[in-house]
């Protein structure tokens, strides 16, 4: 007859705690989510020739340089059910020449925040509401023929507080508050920017966008800003008129750009023209000339070539450039 092993009391007592043991790891055993992170950039080299030098983002002669060109990474991970934390961590990158190479790092936005319901919550370096209240305005952006040449207010503060809501109806609160300490030409004063907006930004959902912001006392500045965009089927229209004071000095003035971009096939030829009297960031009023083209090789890829012209009282500037970037 063959014989059956039966467990004994010994083996069933051994068992017994590995079993409780287990099960209790297992009951306990609590879940980490992996934050969700993205690395970017925009890679541009760019060939340029400058008559005087004087415009801004340029040197005289010809240069061969890679325009606000930078890395950043940029994640979020969900905290509970009702809230998200996010950041970005954003340099610039300067290496192409010899006079960058003991530097060749800056800071662009460098936040934390937090998300939900409520809206977002933002804390550190950070475009103001100001400058991003420009839209799409601005055609040329981050080239010399950028709005940024002549008009007031196009900040990135350290030390910032940044609030957006969440959309009601189409429209989107958003301020901007920064703390003394970074407000460099306050002499430690707080500053702030308010923004309302209306539509979709990027044109797509809706084919316009308006935005009416108010900043006090931010870098330097009290201004009032007023932007429009409208897509007519091929065509894109921009305006943005400005008023801008110093907070704490005597001059003022008012400003404003006009661009029109249209669509043609892979082609982007586009014109912006602008004019500042406050002289603030030109020493006297200003004029400003843009005309150029875009080649789209796809959404993330292409080559442009512009002529851009800055026009003072008494002297003026042109550059040329040819160029080629890819974001990633």
């Amino acid at each position: 007859m063959q014989q059956v092993n039966r467990p004994t009391l010994t083996t069933a007592l051994v068992l017994t705690p590995t079993l409780l043991l287990s099960s209790a790891l297992y009951a306990n055993t609590v879940t980490v989510q992996v934050p969700s992170v993205t690395f970017y950039g925009k890679a541009e080299v760019q060939l340029a020739h400058t008559d005087k030098g004087i415009m801004r983002y340029t040197e005289q002669g010809t240069q061969l340089d890679m325009p606000f060109s930078r890395f950043g990474l940029r994640g979020e991970q969900v905290l509970n059910e009702h809230i998200t934390a996010f950041f970005t961590y954003e340099v610039d990158v300067r290496g192409f020449d010899e006079a960058n190479t003991q530097s060749p790092f800056s800071a662009r936005n460098t936040f934390i925040g937090i998300k939900g319901n409520f809206g977002q919550l933002i804390a550190g370096r950070n475009d103001t509401r100001l400058k991003t209240s420009e839209g799409g305005v601005d055609l040329y952006n981050e080239t010399s023929g950028d709005i940024a040449q002549i008009l007031p207010g196009q900040d990135r503060l350290g030390d910032s507080l940044t609030y957006i809501s969440p959309k009601f109806a189409g429209f989107e609160l958003s301020a901007t508050y920064v703390l003394g300490q970074d407000n460099e030409r306050q002499n430690g004063k707080d500053g702030v920017a308010l923004s309302l907006a209306y539509g979709d930004r990027a044109l797509k959902s809706l084919p316009y966008y308006v935005t009416l912001t108010r900043a006090q006392s931010l870098n330097g500045l009290d201004a009032t800003r007023l932007l429009a965009q409208h897509q007519f089927g091929d065509f894109t229209l921009g305006a943005l008129i400005q008023y801008s004071e110093e907070s704490e000095g005597a001059r003022s003035g008012t400003g404003g750009y006009l661009s029109l971009q249209y669509a043609y096939g892979n082609w982007r030829p586009k014109v912006q023209a602008g004019r500042d009297t406050s002289e603030l960031r030109q020493q006297t009023a200003a004029n400003h000339y843009t005309a150029g083209v875009d080649y789209l090789f796809n959404s993330q890829s292409k080559a442009y070539f512009y002529v851009t012209q800055l026009e003072l009282t008494d002297t003026s500037d042109t550059s040329v450039a040819l160029g080629l970037q890819y974001r990633f």
